[in-house]
């Protein structure tokens, strides 16, 4: 399986070791025709970016750096499409996210995700999202337990804002995955084989494909060595037997 675009990297602006320019530069490199760059929201603690309102210093970023771009004889950049994304994270039991709706606007690519070290907004999601996640590693169940709120938050999530990916289902913070699978369905939300992390099975996959959902594969890049590298994802969903015409970014030959 081949693909042509990463939807799904970090820059200096948040958590990655590089520059906006840096990995458009490695996507070019690499014959990138698309990437996406998605820093953390504000709400990650000590790895979000400043403020919302950052994202749109990121757009300059990127348009900076795409007019340095030549145009190639037939007439496409590469890459082709650099997108301005977020990988915003969810910050209360109702699904709601570190972004306002005004700044959402203005992107080109939402990704929605758990992760566990996050600033709530309020008492159940401290409760549920933060502490909760923390004392699941130490309780069968209150792991159980987790799981299901996990669940509950996530798929509210899709559902308030129907973004474009969901980011690493199931890492650091369990979820239902075939639940996650159905809300993806419900709402167009690409479902994320992460080769950054690479901690998902095939049975994970085969749980999620059995509602139809819809696969994209990204490499969740904090360094431009990473930037669309992919292959990992690709060898994992054939394992698992899914067509490349269910992965979004996958090059249908």
């Amino acid at each position: 399986m081949e693909f042509y675009g990463d939807f799904h990297c970090h820059t200096t602006y948040s958590d990655g070791r590089n520059t906006v320019d840096e990995m458009i530069e490695a996507a070019r490199k690499k014959g990138l025709a698309a990437l996406a760059i998605t820093d953390h929201g504000p709400n990650n603690m000590g790895t979000g970016v400043k403020s919302a309102e950052t994202y749109l210093e990121i757009r300059k970023e990127i348009n900076k750096s795409m007019a340095g771009l030549e145009i190639m004889e037939n007439d496409e950049l590469t890459p082709g499409q650099v997108l301005l994304g977020a990988e915003a994270n969810i910050i209360d039991m109702d699904g709601r996210v570190d972004l306002p709706r005004r700044v959402i606007k203005e992107l080109d690519w939402l990704i929605i995700g758990l992760h566990p070290y996050i600033r709530p907004v309020n008492l159940p999601g401290l409760t549920n999202l933060f502490i909760g996640n923390q004392l699941a590693k130490l309780s069968g169940k209150a792991r159980e337990r987790v799981r299901i709120t996990n669940t509950k938050a996530l798929v509210e999530s899709l559902h308030n804002y129907c973004p474009d990916c969901v980011s690493h289902p199931n890492l650091q913070m369990a979820v239902d995955l075939e639940e996650v699978a159905k809300a993806c369905v419900d709402t167009g939300t690409l479902y994320e084989i992460n080769t950054g992390h690479r901690f998902q099975q095939v049975e994970d996959i085969r749980q999620a494909v059995k509602g139809g959902v819809e696969f994209i594969v990204n490499s969740d890049s904090h360094y431009t060595a990473t930037v669309g590298e992919l292959d990992w994802g690709g060898e994992l969903l054939e394992k698992a037997g899914v067509e490349v015409d269910q992965v979004y970014n996958a090059i249908v030959k």
